[in-house]
């Protein structure tokens, strides 16, 4: 089982597109559940390099906005698929998605 973490702006609309998309894919299951996941707010930062497309943002520039940080679990043989399904709704053009393994205790 995995962690996901995702980062995207601070939009209603986003978090449940991502949060569907993952869903879909097979994360957020706990138990009877499903879409189970957690969402905080914070402040995401960046420079964008010469060849990037930035979303948001300047080339060359240092940029800061609103983002959150959505978290759910994955189980292993999903993960793949979950990514993907992510990376296709999601608005960045290099979208951050870390996978942390889970030991069960």
């Amino acid at each position: 089982m995995y962690k996901i973490f995702v980062f995207v702006p601070d939009r209603e609309d986003l978090i449940y597109k991502i949060m569907n998309a993952a869903t879909t894919a097979g994360a957020g299951v706990i138990g009877n559940y499903t879409g189970c996941g957690f969402y905080s707010r914070g402040t995401g930062n960046w420079l964008s390099g010469k060849e990037s497309h930035p979303a948001i943002g300047r080339v060359g520039e240092y940029s800061h906005e609103p983002e959150v940080r959505i978290e759910m679990i994955c189980p292993e043989e999903k993960a793949v698929a979950v990514k993907k399904a992510i990376k296709e709704v999601h608005p960045y053009e290099e979208p951050e998605i870390d996978f942390v393994k889970l030991f069960d205790v």
